[in-house]
């Protein structure tokens, strides 16, 4: 039986920047203050802070469905998806028609592995927005975790031939230019967000992931070790270093980065499947069982983990 490597590839939406965009709530100028000074301190990368003033947002205007969405996505872009749901979850009971939260809840979903709870919002969010490439690509990389790969080319294909804005977000153009399967345009995009914005981690996160894609594992570990050196290099990045050490067989490094990853998301499944395989590979078998099982403990229908215990001998008499 084989035992089973996961690797991970990030999919999120910006955080609002507008109280008033979607125009269905008149918040007070005190909510809408508070949120723009949270806004701000996000910015700057000081998310604690940013939290804090999108709390009292939500105190003074319990409404303000723009400010559960940005605490979500502060949680999502860290790789803390089971926090994302929940303050994405309440953004959309705010306001039900809010795509941008439908999307990123869709895609925590699919981070956490629950691709059927993916499917019904972002069934739901496309439906709102079919023009949406966000929710688009969102909504096919769900499909395609259930199997559906002709689907999934279907809701792309709208995009395939469309024009590329040369003024949009370097960043977003890059994940255009990937869904499209055009690898060179993506990974110039993405060269050329990291230059715009040297600090921004989801730059180097998208290029590490396209390589690893594209099984140009050397590349990706330059391009996520250089990551690891931008102030706020999150989870993500030292999860998918674990992976490409695991591809390249350097299990010290890989067992390395995956302990570092479960130390900044302790809630992590891949985290911990990943650092269990590092394990295992080096012979840890007793360290590799209580990293599997500190996976299966947070997902315990998890068939792949189950399935890589049963591999070592592992039952769930045990």
């Amino acid at each position: 039986m084989r035992l089973v490597v996961w690797n991970l590839f990030f999919i999120f939406c910006l955080g609002c920047t507008d109280g008033q965009a979607q125009g269905l709530f008149d918040f007070g100028s005190e909510a809408s203050s508070q949120f723009s000074r949270g806004k701000a301190e996000q910015d700057e990368g000081n998310l604690k802070e940013a939290i804090r003033w999108y709390k009292k947002a939500i105190k003074t205007d319990p409404r303000h469905y723009h400010s559960y969405h940005n605490i979500g996505y502060i949680y999502g872009s860290k790789g803390f998806h089971e926090q994302a749901v929940k303050w994405y979850k309440g953004a959309v009971k705010e306001n039900p028609k809010f795509v941008d939260s439908l999307s990123n809840l869709g895609a925590s979903y699919i981070e956490l592995g629950k691709n059927d709870l993916a499917l019904g919002v972002l069934k739901e969010a496309n439906k709102i927005d079919p023009e949406s490439f966000h929710v688009a690509s969102n909504y096919a990389a769900a499909l395609r975790g259930i199997g559906d790969s002709d689907g999934a080319t279907k809701i792309l294909e709208k995009f395939k031939n469309q024009e590329i804005s040369s003024e949009l977000d370097p960043l977003m153009r890059g994940k255009q230019y990937e869904s499209r399967g055009d690898f060179k345009e993506a990974i110039k995009a993405y060269r050329s967000a990291i230059e715009t914005n040297p600090s921004g981690v989801s730059a180097y996160s998208s290029l590490g992931s396209l390589f690893i894609k594209m099984k140009k594992f050397d590349d990706a570990e330059i391009i996520l070790k250089e990551a690891t050196k931008v102030k706020g290099a999150d989870y993500l990045i030292y999860l998918n270093l674990g992976y490409v050490y695991l591809q390249k067989k350097n299990l010290v490094e890989a067992q390395r980065f995956c302990e570092m990853a479960v130390k900044i998301n302790s809630n992590s499944v891949l985290g911990w499947s990943n650092l269990g395989l590092a394990l295992i590979r080096q012979g840890k078998k007793d360290e590799a069982q209580r990293a599997w099982e500190r996976a299966l403990k947070i997902d315990p229908e998890n068939q792949q983990i189950l399935k890589n215990l049963q591999v070592i001998g592992v039952t769930n008499d045990e």
